[in-house]
Parts: structure tokens; sequence; C-alpha cells
């Protein structure tokens, strides 16, 4: 008999799941019934003021009635139709929560799985002493990036002529699921304001529409998607590391550096986090990866050795 677990990712993603499908969906049931319940009633009132409208000899009680249709009527149209808006984006929302969740459970899934695949080999790996260097041992060891993620946030890719660092599938979805979401408010905000409103639409009556709906989303979505693109490219043709803005020769490459740090957190005490360095024969450092976990940036740390031809200096990373 198998043993079956439950890993706190999993258990996590119950949680939302169950409020989706035993809270949320009964919910948008309701609503929707009596929505479609209103809209039966206007339709009513629609065909009953054009009904009485076509009478050639109306009574006062017709008459009345036309007069009461002819306020009620509009004023209903009008609700239904912000209700309806209003149902459209609160629908294209949720379509973007199932949208992140399923994508940073199933990237999170994914990355485990292959981390934890039989078929990874276990390979031989040594690193230098770097107390025997004369680079080595001046080298700082205090880490470049003050902050770092707990989790798989970056990784080494593949690429036609060597090897480019990008933020891992979990954090692009996040990005697009911001950006997604402030897209979704805005756009509809736009096309309601055009069917209903009798306003011209000027420069500052677009802006403020645009920030008190879902701009200012589609705005940090758009600057975590640029944050999150490529963060170093190691060419192989061109024999150059780009690193930020920074352009870095093969040839002055000299090492590469593995350490450890401990971020602080507020409520959890902190966790601890890993750098790989690159280190020029200057002894400069630039960041390459920044992350909390630690197999696959060792991972990664291999691949970038011995495609540089460089040692890796290791400082209480095991």
């Amino acid at each position: 008999m198998k043993k079956i677990t439950l890993n706190n990712s999993w258990l996590f993603a119950i949680i939302p799941l169950g409020i989706f499908i035993f809270v949320v969906i009964p919910q948008l049931q309701n609503t929707y019934a009596v929505f479609n319940k209103q809209e039966i009633a206007l339709q009513q009132s629609i065909q009953q003021l054009d009904s009485l409208q076509q009478l050639k000899n109306p009574t006062q009680k017709d008459l009345n009635t036309i007069k009461r249709l002819e306020i009620t009527v509009p004023v209903h149209k009008m609700s239904l139709g912000k209700q309806r808006y209003m149902y459209y984006k609160t629908g294209g929302m949720l379509v973007v929560l199932v949208f992140m969740f399923a994508g940073m459970f199933g990237s999170g899934y994914l990355s485990r799985r292959k981390k934890n695949s039989p078929k990874n080999k276990q390979i031989e790996f040594s690193f230098e002493d770097f107390y025997s260097d004369a680079i080595g041992q001046h080298i700082s060891w205090e880490a470049i990036e003050s902050s770092g993620s707990n989790f798989l946030s970056e990784h080494l890719r593949k690429t036609a002529f060597g090897y480019k660092i990008t933020s891992s599938s979990y954090m692009k979805f996040v990005a697009w699921s911001f950006f997604l979401m402030g897209l979704n408010y805005t756009v509809w905000t736009y096309i309601e304001f055009y069917e209903f409103s009798t306003e011209a639409l000027t420069f500052m009556k677009a802006g403020k529409l645009f920030f008190t709906s879902g701009g200012v989303f589609l705005l940090v979505g758009c600057f975590l998607i640029l944050s999150f693109s490529s963060k170093a490219y190691l060419n192989s043709q061109k024999r150059k590391i780009l690193v930020g803005k920074e352009i870095i020769p093969f040839r002055q490459v000299y090492a590469l550096q593995v350490l450890a740090k401990f971020v602080s957190g507020n409520n959890t005490g902190g966790y601890y986090c890993y750098e790989l360095n690159l280190v020029t024969q200057n002894g400069e450092r630039f960041n390459l990866l920044n992350h909390g976990d630690k197999e696959y940036l060792l991972s990664d740390m291999v691949k970038i050795s011995r495609f540089l031809k460089v040692p890796v200096w290791n400082r209480g990373v095991v």
C-alpha cells in the first residue's frame, strides 16, 4: 500500500479551489438567476409600453401606465446594463484568477517533478579552494542582492548561442495575471462609458476612468513583465556575457561564487536564499542567480561553470 502525502503547496491549492466550487459558483448561479428574472421583467415592460403606445384610444389608466413605463423602462434598462458590465468585469477577473492559480501551481508542480525525476543523473563536481587563490582570498562573501525569494524565481535556459537567465514560469504567470486583470477592468470600463455616458471623453475624464478602474493593475503588470524579462545572456558566438547593462567578455571571467544568505521575514521568521555570482579578473562581482531552490541553483551553476570553463568557489552551500 502506498502512503499518500499532501505537501503544503497542494494543501494551499485546496483552499481557493474549495472556495471557488462551494462558495463562488453557487453565488454566481443565484446572481445570474436574479439578473435573468430582472431582464425578463424589463422585456415584458418594454413590450407592454410598445403595445400601449400603439393604442388609438387609450384610457386614462393606459395613459398613466404609459407615463410610468416611460420613466421606469429607461432607468431599469440602464441599471441592468451597468449590472451586465459589472458581471463582465467580475467574470473576467475570475478567469484571470483561475489562469493565475492554475499557472502558478502547474509550473510549481512541473518544476518539482523535473527536479525529483528518476531520470536525473548524479554528477561529480569539485569546488575550488578560494583560499589558495590570490583573488579568492580577498573576494567579498557578502550577498550582492539584499533580498531574494524562497522558491525558484529564476533559472537558466538554453538558447541557440548559449544560455540566458530568465524569470521562472511561476513569476511570469503572476506578472501576466496583474496585466490581464487590469486590462479586463479598464477595457470594460471604457466600453461602458461609451454606451451609457452622455459626457465627452476628455483627457482628464479618460485618465480618471483609467486610474479608478484597472489602470493601476495594468501598469503594475507592465512593470512586472518588463522586470521579469531575461536577466543575463551568455553568448558563445560573441563570447560575451550581458548582465543588466554590463557587457563582460569571456576572457575577463575568472570564477563563479556560490553563497547562502538569510533573508529576514516579517511573520515567518525568515528563510535561506542562495546566490550565484560571476567574478571577474579584477575582483568585481555580478549576480547571475538569486533564489531559494538550492538544487536548481547548483544544477544551473554546474552548467554555467562548464560553459565558461571557470572554477566555482563555495562557502557553506551543501
